[in-house]
């Protein structure tokens, strides 16, 4: 029986780099005779070329600038554990008993690494944290423990400078092809289908990264692409859609509304709505449908979030509102939607309203509504990345009961201000990644008309989305 057989490991650029930042800096500090030499006294006698191969083989990376960045990292946490370590020497005898010892090492530790964690750094930085801490804390080489710390502190930054002389004399020789970072890698072929989002503007999307990935995953023949179309522009767009073979396509704002009048058909959801964001082409016919609403109850669902009999405070009355609205309404709920300008409240609440009612925006109104839900449903666009906008203040969330889950339809950032201060008071939270994986795998569904599992995709887009 023949076996496969398999590519023998290939030495690159990176190995290389590494080998020659090693050499140099073992070579650096033998003529000086810096040899972990106590004789020597004092920091001298403490150095030697040990760690600054070690930081020589963490931080020499593919690029220069990748290798100054984990450098930087290494570095910084060197900085964090020394000055916490040397703060903790002010404990003095205190420090002699075992027991409080060990309790200050890992309380340390664990304080210096979160330290690095919060100014977002890599696991270097957190690794490099540690080694100071240790070595001030426990004495473990007696009177020179300072010394031996700040040696350290010297042979990291003499790897780290070595690392980037190295990195930068020997440059990076992969193809160009391979250096780049690729969200998705797609194969067309002549039987590839055309998929895209188009709005305007558009080149924000995430709907590429999302459907492409999909599209892979399920081994399915379509492209997705993005498409900018200017407002006013849907109906020559639906035309060149369907000459240029197009399978489909979704739209986001401002061509919701507009691409309504356009369809052969419509669906339940996007009548009801009064919005398209889902156009699928079959045999030069327009079919629109609207996948917010349904892809909000399913990600709801996701969470063990079942809407009937709840009453729900909706903050915002723009087009993803009345979407999520108008599907809370049909699955039971009573809903109150506060917003800035009542009028637009008023308007939307007109659409039922038996089971739904306008509200302001005020801080009294906002407390006093708070206190009265089950679920608070943010819809406004405040706190969205990129975006102008905060809350004034977030005092309504005190008065929301025990328990009450509070989701914001935004994903960018994953959690919001709104959402960071709701869970600091012991609700839950949900932020709108379940809604945009569950609107695309709707969508998806509708363009290839094959069924697909949301939980999955929801469990393979986690990583792709910031």
């Amino acid at each position: 029986m023949k076996h496969p057989s398999v590519p023998l490991p290939r030495i690159g650029m990176r190995v290389i780099k590494t080998a020659v930042a090693v050499m140099v800096s073992y070579a650096l500090f033998l003529p000086f005779g810096l040899t972990y030499r106590e004789e020597l006294g004092g920091v001298l006698g403490q150095m030697g070329p040990l760690y600054a191969c070690i930081a020589c083989i963490i931080c020499t990376q593919s690029t220069l600038g990748q290798t100054f960045h984990q450098g930087l990292s290494r570095l910084i946490g060197v900085l964090v554990g020394g000055v916490l370590g040397t703060a903790t020497l002010l404990l003095g005898p205190a420090l002699e008993n075992f027991w409080l010892k060990t309790l200050v090492l890992g309380a340390v530790c664990v304080a210096g690494v979160w330290l690095c964690l919060l100014i977002k750094r890599p696991t270097a930085c957190g690794m490099a944290c540690i080694l100071p801490c240790v070595i001030l804390i426990t004495g473990v080489t007696g009177v020179t423990r300072y010394y031996y710390a700040i040696a350290r502190m010297i042979e990291t930054i003499v790897g780290l400078l070595i690392a980037l002389a190295v990195n930068a004399a020997l440059p990076d020789h992969r193809p160009v092809e391979e250096r780049r970072e690729i969200d998705m890698k797609v194969e067309v072929k002549n039987s590839t289908r055309k998929l895209c989002v188009i709005g305007d503007p558009v080149g924000h999307s995430k709907s590429p990264l999302l459907h492409n990935t999909m599209l892979k995953a399920l081994g399915l023949d379509y492209v997705y692409l993005c498409q900018p179309v200017p407002r006013g522009q849907c109906k020559q767009w639906l035309d060149c859609a369907k000459f240029a073979g197009y399978a489909g396509f979704n739209a986001t704002m401002p061509h919701k509304e507009e691409l309504v009048p356009l369809m052969d058909e419509l669906d339940g959801d996007a009548r009801l709505i009064g919005a398209v964001n889902t156009v699928c082409i079959r045999d030069g016919k327009a079919y629109g449908y609207n996948t917010d609403g349904e892809g909000f109850l399913r990600a709801l669902d996701d969470e063990g979030i079942h809407p009937a009999g709840m009453k729900i405070l909706i903050l915002g009355a723009g087009g993803a509102a009345k979407a999520v609205c108008l599907k809370l309404v049909q699955a039971g709920a009573q809903l109150t939607v506060c917003n800035r300008t009542v009028e637009k409240a008023e308007e939307l609440c007109a659409f039922d309203p038996l089971h739904m009612r306008p509200a302001g925006f005020d801080r009294a109104t906002l407390y006093k509504e708070a206190t009265a839900c089950d679920l608070l449903v943010n819809c406004t666009s405040l706190g969205m990345e990129g975006a102008a906008g905060q809350f004034e203040d977030f005092t309504f969330l005190d008065g929301l009961k025990t328990g009450t889950a509070v989701v914001d339809l935004i994903y960018a950032p994953a959690e919001t201000e709104l959402l960071w201060q709701a869970r600091h008071r012991g609700h839950k939270t949900v932020n709108g990644l379940g809604l945009l994986v569950n609107q695309a795998v709707l969508a998806l569904e509708y363009f290839t008309g094959q069924p697909i599992d949301a939980a999955e995709m929801k469990k393979l887009l986690a990583d792709k989305l910031p």
